[in-house]
């Protein structure tokens, strides 16, 4: 199986080939560093303003870890929607008017790759 493509055109790309335009950074440490990830399982989460940063603008809300395979010396990493103001602290955000099918697709992926170009 293909793994899951985070490129430096600022695209998720999915094993199947769906892309989904995202953009990590610049906030905290900056973008997310190159490498291998494992991905958790997606949930999602309440969407009040207290999550905003991880609500699409359809009002959809979600996250999903990811955890380095190496020694990236960061945390809290993961994949979620781009909400509130652009940029992340170093996640992938997603920045779709609606982010579902990320979201449905990433599901699905609990222990598979990510690899960060």
């Amino acid at each position: 199986m293909s793994n899951w493509r985070f490129t430096t055109a600022n695209k998720l790309i999915a094993p199947n080939g769906q892309p989904w335009s995202a953009k990590s950074g610049p906030y905290g440490k900056g973008r997310l560093p190159k490498g291998q990830y494992t991905i958790g399982s997606a949930t999602t989460i309440s969407s009040g303003n207290k999550n905003r940063s991880y609500r699409d603008p359809s009002g959809f809300a979600w996250w999903c870890p990811i955890a380095p395979d190496f020694n990236a010396k960061r945390d809290g990493l993961g994949i979620h929607p781009d909400g509130g103001v652009p940029g992340t602290l170093g996640c992938i955000g997603l920045t779709s008017v609606n982010t579902r099918s990320a979201y449905n697709a990433l599901r699905n992926a609990i222990g598979q790759k990510l690899v960060v170009e």
